[in-house]
């Protein structure tokens, strides 16, 4: 079997002592749900605690998960009947994927974002959750290398094309205009973002970095989606799953 040609995520020193930090923060937490993340990522019961502490393992585990989760949207997507335990999730898809994107992110495997984020983006974006959308834009967009892989290259620019409707939606008419022109120059349709499995015309330019770099902010606070936003978001997501455990517990059934 050929080796993945697709550009590992290489963090800096200073973001893999962060990260280290925050991963070792959440896990020592004494309320951290083990048994329900380790059911999101498919992990046994039994297993749990041990594999989500050995950062290897647990990285496999979150690319099986990604993969059953993207197969899952895309037979989703086609109007299928969900089968998989993964489609079966109550939180399914869009509490799925923002799982699995914090736990890419936590755990720094950042080439498995791309492809989860844009959808979690597009999800928001039909719930008409713009500020959200354009935060999983910039995440798609910040985890990949600027013309190292075609695959990756076209998810950028389908990234970049939702963008357009996120902020004429968003009311930023201009902003939008600039992306347009950006997407127009470098001849990729403005409906791209559309595509489950987005491919970009022969004639088109290696992604460049996007226009966030000129300034045009991901959020109507100017700022973008930070490891310590995902951080925080992995801390409310241990929060929420508590109360439901709690919830569980104190139901009819207890």
């Amino acid at each position: 079997m050929s080796e993945d040609p697709r550009p590992a995520y290489r963090a800096a020193p200073d973001e893999h002592s962060a990260l280290d930090r925050a991963r070792a923060s959440s896990l020592d937490r004494p309320d951290f749900p083990f048994q329900r993340v380790a059911r999101r990522l498919g992990l046994p019961r039994g297993d749990a605690e041990v594999t989500l502490r050995d950062p290897e393992r647990a990285r496999a585990a979150i690319a099986n998960a990604v993969e059953a989760f993207l197969a899952a949207d895309d037979a989703r997507r086609a109007g299928r009947a969900p089968t998989s335990a993964i489609a079966l999730d109550p939180d399914f898809p869009t509490g799925v994927g923002m799982a699995l994107v914090g736990a890419a992110v936590l755990w720094e495997v950042r080439e498995l974002v791309p492809q989860v984020a844009l959808r979690v983006a597009k999800d928001h974006h039909e719930d008409g959750a713009e500020d959200l959308a354009a935060s999983f834009i910039a995440l798609v967009q910040e985890s990949i290398t600027p013309g190292a892989d075609r695959e990756l290259d076209a998810t950028a620019w389908a990234a970049q094309s939702l963008l357009v409707d996120v902020l004429q939606r968003a009311g930023d008419a201009a902003g939008a205009d600039v992306i347009a022109r950006d997407l127009a120059a470098h001849h990729i349709p403005l409906d791209l973002w559309r595509d489950d499995d987005p491919s970009l015309p022969d004639d088109s330019m290696a992604w460049h970095g996007g226009a966030f770099e000129g300034g045009i902010p991901p959020r109507r606070d100017e700022q973008a989606l930070s490891y310590e936003d995902v951080h925080d978001y992995m801390n409310a997501l241990v929060a929420d799953m508590r109360r439901e455990r709690d919830a569980e517990q104190d139901g009819p059934d207890a």
